[in-house]
């Protein structure tokens, strides 16, 4: 099973114009990011039934790549980093 190792660094003062621009960029990135969870729900079911049924893995790299993802875009949305996140996922 592969790791995702994600580094989040803290800054101390956040850009104002920075908060400004996270809330339309935040409502951009829950619409990727919607849609992307419904893709991985649907391959999460077919890794299962592929695993179970041939014992190999299908998909794992697009549900890791989202993981990360989603928690780039949660640091981002918390206020932790000010570093924000492609609009998609980087798939290795």
């Amino acid at each position: 099973m592969k790791t995702v190792k994600i580094d989040v660094i803290p800054q101390k003062v956040a850009s104002r114009l920075e908060l400004l621009v996270r809330i339309p960029y935040a409502i951009i990135l829950g619409i990727i990011l919607y849609f992307l969870g419904l893709i991985v729900f649907v391959l999460f079911i077919l890794n299962i039934v592929t695993i179970l049924l041939e014992k190999q893995r299908v998909a794992a790299e697009f549900i890791a790549a989202y993981i990360e993802q989603y928690a780039k875009v949660s640091a981002y949305l918390t206020l932790v980093t000010d570093e924000r996140p492609p609009l998609l996922p980087e798939f290795k």
